[in-house]
């Protein structure tokens, strides 16, 4: 072919440069060829969503699983009960506030929660050191009005028919309160707190177990041994010292058997012990082991501390999801480790490397690579199964969504709602696992 032909040809020949970064082997999809199964699955999208968006049901919903608004929260719900006939009431706020100033709202509900009003604001200020006192109750005011005590009375006269007097906290103008109400929230919010928390919490022990299991299973336990076994005699003087309870002959000798067995086998500890939680832990269901955790292991650690160690709630769920997804991870990271050639090692060795300086600086990076795909698998799943936390009582997505059912008695639109969300989620996050994968991914590949 002349230089020509071949001119006259390369325009059409030559691929998109952006289209092959993104791994396609051949020429650039034109949006005018787009597959017509894509246009009408978009245009059902759309329709789905000005639906969703236009249904009072819907946005209710979502406003309950997101739990808005967050520049305020509800302080008390004062049922009619408390409510004079003249309208009047009062409330005491009977836990000490902390120092800084505070604007209160109003919100006077009627039959089915109809609104009938507001009332406020109730601007006040608690100084640094307030005790717990009496004070003549509050009235609506503009200013600021500082106060001599941390528990303040607040009080009104709501309108004919009022049924409910909500008391809201609210503080628009701090920024600092507004993300602590943001972090504490519940419905999304805490989906995506416990998964952030819990994935991290997991890929340390991954890391920590996926190095263990890589150890060799069955070394040469005659090196040294001497030296171990002098430590555990060290370790079984201090045992006996800290508990005196077991200077009993019998207690004595079985602690010091157990004691120099688990030091005349410490080197094979490393991988018998990763296996055996690896392989017990993923032989196990997730939901088995947060119902679990949550009420076996949390009540028992609560009974032994009389008290002062108390996982009950989000401690759990996360101590519970780490657990579990670690052992998944903890073999993603043999996998990986595994892969990387056995000269890198050997070469790493012998420039005078440590084994973990070996592993730090030339194996883990490497290995780290390969497995950004499937660690970015297990945070996909492990936000969907945060959806089991609710059986532990926690107010995550699913369990808003079932709390907003059962107020409504809309099962439909509530169940479509956390659905939706957990859709929205879990594509975002495959989206943003690809472009970290292609970002990582060597110039050759």
């Amino acid at each position: 072919m002349d230089d020509k032909m071949q001119e006259d040809f390369s325009p059409i020949l030559s691929p998109d440069e952006k289209a092959r970064h993104r791994g396609r082997l051949g020429l650039a999809i034109p949006w005018e060829h787009m597959p017509w199964w894509v246009i009408i699955t978009a245009i059902i999208a759309i329709l789905v969503f000005f639906s969703i968006v236009n249904n009072e049901y819907y946005r209710n919903a979502f406003y309950f699983i997101f739990d808005l608004p967050w520049n305020q929260d509800v302080v008390q719900n004062i049922s009619g009960r408390k409510i004079g006939e003249d309208g009047s009431w009062s409330y005491t706020l009977t836990t000490p506030m902390d120092p800084g100033q505070y604007t209160y709202w109003v919100e006077y509900y009627g039959e089915n929660k109809a609104p009938l009003g507001k009332e406020g604001p109730f601007k006040f200020e608690i100084p640094k050191g307030a005790p717990e006192v009496e004070q003549p109750p509050l009235q609506p005011s503009e200013e600021y009005i500082l106060l001599s005590t941390s528990t303040p009375t607040l009080s009104g006269k709501a309108p004919p028919g009022v049924k409910n007097v909500i008391l809201i906290d609210d503080f628009s103008g701090q920024p600092l309160r507004i993300l602590e109400r943001i972090w504490n929230a519940r419905g999304v919010m805490m989906t995506i707190k416990v998964t952030i928390i819990s994935f991290l919490t997991a890929l340390v022990l991954g890391l920590i177990f996926g190095i263990m299991r890589v150890a060799d299973g069955s070394p040469d336990l005659r090196p040294g041994v001497w030296k171990r076994l002098g430590f555990g005699v060290i370790l079984f003087v201090l045992l006996l010292v800290v508990m005196p309870e077991w200077r009993t002959p019998l207690k004595a000798a079985v602690a010091f058997l157990v004691t120099e067995a688990f030091f005349a086998l410490l080197p094979a500890m490393p991988y018998t012990l990763s296996t055996l939680y690896v392989e017990i832990v993923r032989g196990v269901p997730m939901l088995v082991i947060i119902l679990y955790m949550g009420f076996a292991v949390t009540p028992a650690i609560r009974n032994a501390t009389d008290g002062n160690i108390d996982l009950r709630g989000l401690p759990a769920a996360i101590i519970g999801l780490s657990f579990g997804y670690g052992a998944y991870m903890a073999e993603v990271f043999r996998a990986g480790i595994q892969s990387i050639p056995k000269g890198q090692m050997e070469a790493a060795r012998s420039l005078g490397m440590t084994y973990f300086q070996a592993m730090r600086l030339v194996i883990l990076p490497q290995a780290i690579r390969l497995i950004l795909p499937p660690l970015g698998n297990d945070l996909i799943a492990m936000l969907k199964d945060t959806s089991l936390i609710s059986v532990i009582a926690l107010p995550e997505m699913l369990q808003s969504g079932r709390l907003w059912i059962s107020r409504n008695f809309r099962a439909f639109e509530g169940f479509n709602s956390v659905m939706i969300l957990y859709l929205i989620m879990t594509l975002f996050l495959s989206m943003m696992v690809r472009v970290v994968e292609r970002r990582s991914r060597l110039p050759s590949k």
